[in-house]
């Protein structure tokens, strides 16, 4: 492990204070970090941050960060649009990415994992899933087998994606919806919070309801 590493959360703000709190889980069980910041945008939430208690500074808005050698990076933006725009400023300054991963996640046998992955407390990527790079699975989230994720897309807390569901880049679902086995989410599509899609969702479209209906 190389000393003086350094995780940079990409965003400050809900997400990224839990994404602080779930890397710092992850030093309990093996230091993998020997610091943690953020960088943000907006240096007003710097106070929101003391307010909740977090020991964790930000060092800089996202357009004036410079990486230091030793530094990892996670972008914690949940919507996807705005998270991978986040992250091609950030690849324009060569950022090397890492994966938060809490200890209570699951990943079963020949699942398969990008990089700038954040799976949260108790998600389970089940067995031959592959998920692409910059990929949130929320708290209690589940993946079923043969699964696969292209990149940027989002899972809010307690969704279930069952087997042989595509999400296409950038899809997004709200917390505690569900796919049924072979679903596709087109790039972009927007699942309202406890809706069931049960096939097909088209590209920049959002949907609401059980079953899932057309809503925009």
């Amino acid at each position: 492990m190389s000393l003086n590493r350094r995780l940079v959360i990409a965003g400050a703000g809900s997400f990224g204070r839990e994404v602080w709190q779930w890397a710092n889980d992850m030093q309990s069980e093996r230091r993998e970090w020997d610091s943690i910041v953020f960088i943000n945008d907006d240096l007003n939430v710097a106070q929101k941050i003391i307010d909740s208690g977090i020991n964790c500074s930000i060092i800089s808005t996202i357009n004036d960060y410079i990486p230091e050698p030793n530094d990892v990076c996670v972008c914690a933006i949940g919507e996807p649009k705005g998270k991978l725009q986040v992250i091609d400023r950030l690849k324009n300054k060569n950022v090397v990415f890492t994966n938060v991963i809490h200890p209570t996640a699951v990943i079963g046998v020949g699942s398969k994992l990008g990089i700038g992955i954040i799976l949260c407390p108790h998600s389970v990527v089940t067995v031959n899933v592959t998920i692409g790079d910059h990929v949130i699975v929320n708290i209690a989230s589940s993946i079923g087998h043969d699964a696969h994720l292209e990149e940027g897309v989002t899972l809010s807390a307690h969704c279930d994606v069952t087997g042989y569901c595509r999400l296409n880049k950038g899809s997004f679902l709200g917390s505690g919806a569900r796919m049924l086995p072979k679903s596709i989410l087109g790039e972009f599509s927007v699942i309202g919070a406890g809706s069931v899609v049960l096939k097909k969702v088209a590209p920049n479209r959002k949907v609401f309801g059980n079953p899932a209906y057309y809503v925009d």
